[in-house]
């Protein structure tokens, strides 16, 4: 055998090339949709399957919002991220059709903003962030056909997004399981690559629902978390969408 400083030469004088690792986009099945008759009776959870998922998704209404980068979602009870999948995969299918290898990134981040959830347990809430991560790592991979770096800042910026948008609580009484309040953050579009995140609790989007309806869906298609934003104060510096991570601070 003959070793070339540029190539590995066989026996037979081809040189050995490494196949080139290719990604394609992967397709989510359904696990079991109850876990414990126990679960059923104390919680009443039964997860939704996707082709139930998938037909509720398809109306032409939902589908405007899909093809909406900044239209928000919210999952009250999350489960193991059924919609939650469904609905970053079908926004970051957009995002492959619409973008180029200088803004999918940002576009991504944008998306991934957009999706809130709440998950009462906490072992189904590990498995929704998890899902959610799988997603956006299959959908990067296939898109750029290399592997994601965890060391990346957009995957970390993507993780810390993940971790605040999708949060453990009980939506009937706004609390966590510790007793603090639900809170999540508005993530306030700056520029196309700049954000400003605004922290602001759940049970804000109900206060004085007696007086004003609440209009959960804006004119730009956005959910509307509150009023007077100008009034807010800003905790967290202005940053570029793929520096979240680094939670600046104002």
């Amino acid at each position: 055998m003959v070793i070339k400083i540029e190539e590995l030469e066989l026996f037979d004088g081809n040189s050995y090339q490494d196949p080139k690792e290719t990604f394609e986009l992967s397709q989510r099945k359904d696990g079991h949709l109850i876990k414990s008759k126990n679960r059923v009776q104390q919680h009443g959870e039964v997860f939704t399957p996707k082709w139930m998922v998938q037909k509720m998704l398809a109306t032409p209404e939902i589908q405007e919002k899909i093809h909406d980068l900044h239209a928000t979602f919210l999952e009250p009870s999350a489960g193991e991220g059924a919609f939650l999948t469904e609905i970053l995969h079908q926004k970051l299918s957009y995002v492959d059709q619409i973008s180029n290898k200088k803004d999918w990134t940002v576009n991504a981040l944008w998306v991934l903003m957009s999706i809130y959830a709440i998950e009462y347990l906490e072992d189904n809430l590990i498995k929704a962030r998890e899902a959610m991560t799988d997603v956006l790592v299959n959908h990067y991979q296939t898109f750029f056909q290399k592997k994601l770096s965890a060391r990346s800042e957009f995957f970390k910026s993507a993780k810390l997004i993940i971790k605040l948008n999708i949060v453990q609580g009980n939506t009937l009484t706004y609390e966590t399981r510790s007793g603090a309040l639900i809170a999540f953050n508005d993530w306030q579009k700056i520029s196309n690559d700049e954000v400003l995140r605004v922290p602001f609790t759940y049970k804000s989007l109900f206060e004085n629902e007696d007086e004003v309806q609440l209009d959960l869906f804006g004119e730009n298609g956005q959910l509307e978390l509150f009023g007077e934003k100008d009034n807010r104060p800003q905790r967290y510096k202005p940053v570029k969408v793929t520096k979240i991570y680094r939670e600046e601070l104002g």
